[in-house]
């Protein structure tokens, strides 16, 4: 595909159940004549019979199966709204490049029920957000067995590499994460299970670009919230013409400012990402 949008192949997970095979024992065919024995009557055991499945199996019969080439016709049919989303990115369109998986919920008539961000290079709420209410728009072809399944499509944008950006880890970026947490704890809950921030720091300190990923759904009037208190909030760490980048976790349960100068701050886990 051409433009600055590429779309990578689709995973789709198969379950295969393998056929249980029978098995056969031998005999010895160089008996001795020299001597003849008494006969001796010997019990045959019963034969043995195969074994029932797993009962997971009947489980994981019950999710439909979609075709790489049937994903591939929609998402093409989409490319201009798929491509048009990095629009969304704004100035940071300078910076922010990266890889998003999207994971599609479908039925079993092939209706999007859901999209979520389940994880994210990118680093760009606007851009991510874009793509899920696109993707919840597409109808795909029904699922084998017309039951419902999900599988997962990467979509990745390229920046226009006007700015330099580096990777950043260590203690002074944690010392401003611990800080920042206790804080976001007033927007509210943002999902039930943890969720990874990416963000872009700029010379000035403040975060330019910010993108959430979490393979469940997260509140979006709290994910606005967050987001605008990110961006709105100076770091310590800036590099004079470069961008730096790091993802951090943000809790399902996010410690209040009060909790947190009671029983003391609370560590951030600061992840290097690489591109």
């Amino acid at each position: 595909m051409k433009g600055r949008t590429a779309t990578t192949l689709v995973r789709v997970a198969v379950v295969m159940v393998a056929g249980l095979g029978g098995s056969g024992c031998g005999h010895d065919a160089g008996t001795k004549r020299a001597q003849r024995k008494p006969a001796t009557r010997v019990a045959k055991a019963p034969k043995p019979q195969p074994e029932a499945p797993p009962s997971d199996v009947a489980m994981q019969s019950e999710m439909g199966v979609v075709q790489d080439v049937d994903v591939e016709e929609v998402i093409e049919a989409h490319f201009d709204e798929v491509r048009n989303c990095y629009q969304r990115a704004g100035k940071a369109q300078k910076y922010a490049g990266g890889k998003v998986t999207l994971r599609f919920l479908i039925s079993g008539s092939g209706q999007a029920e859901d999209v979520l961000v389940v994880a994210s290079d990118l680093g760009n709420y606007n851009v991510e957000r874009c793509l899920v209410d696109v993707g919840r728009h597409l109808t795909f072809k029904a699922p084998d067995g017309n039951k419902a399944t999900t599988f997962d499509y990467p979509v990745e944008f390229r920046s226009t590499h006007e700015m330099a950006v580096m990777e950043l880890d260590g203690p002074k970026i944690e010392h401003d994460i611990s800080g920042l947490l206790p804080r976001l704890a007033a927007c509210g809950r943002l999902a039930a299970d943890d969720v990874t921030a990416i963000m872009y720091i700029e010379p000035s300190g403040f975060p330019g670009s910010v993108g959430l990923a979490a393979a469940t759904n997260f509140d979006e009037s709290v994910a606005g919230c967050i987001i605008h208190m990110i961006q709105h909030s100076r770091m310590s760490t800036v590099l004079p013409n470069h961008v730096l980048r790091c993802n951090f976790n943000i809790p399902a349960a996010v410690a209040s400012a009060e909790l947190s100068t009671r029983h003391g701050a609370s560590s951030a886990a600061v992840h290097r990402r690489h591109r």
